[in-house]
């Protein structure tokens, strides 16, 4: 932006220099370097602008950068080795994960999709009671978990078909 400026500087100081004042030519001229003074003022305003502009974006995609590492960490995906479980919910096809322990849990836990609030697991069925009830011999809990395992190993087949 200098450069404009003092080329425009430069040009002024030839038109006084001629003396072109007095004549009708020189009046437009000498309006017409005004002008352009006047443009190479406000791009040279304009380019500071954008400059404190570009600094402060900037400075706001650092801080950004710093909130995300925080809130976002990308280590924390579900892996296999997590103690999540993945499962389909059967209304919206939306993958809900929760946590493993549900499944061992004495307490009856349904656990429900987070965008269609269906119910998409529950750690116990009300037949898997009435028969761990029927039959003593049996270790009620290993067989709901031995049944529950096999879903979850099934939906994450199906979910792994569909990602291919």
């Amino acid at each position: 932006m200098k450069d404009i400026q003092q080329k425009v500087a430069y040009l002024q100081g030839l038109a006084e220099g001629l003396d072109l004042d007095r004549s009708k030519d020189g009046k437009i001229i000498s309006g017409i370097l005004e002008v352009l003074e006047d443009i190479a003022d406000a791009l040279a305003y304009l380019k500071d602008e954008q400059d404190d502009l570009n600094s402060y974006v900037e400075s706001l995609d650092s801080d950004l950068t710093d909130l995300e590492d925080d809130f976002y960490d990308e280590d924390e995906e579900y892996d296999e080795d997590d103690n999540y479980v993945e499962v389909t919910c059967p209304n919206c096809q939306e993958e809900v994960c929760f946590d493993s322990d549900i499944i061992y849990d004495d307490d009856i836990i349904e656990v429900t999709c987070p965008v269609c609030n269906a119910i998409v697991y529950v750690n116990h069925d009300e037949n898997d009671l009435d028969e761990c009830d029927e039959d003593e011999d049996d270790d009620p809990k290993e067989e709901i978990a031995k049944a529950e395992k096999k879903e979850v190993k099934e939906t994450k087949k199906k979910t792994k078909k569909t990602q291919e």
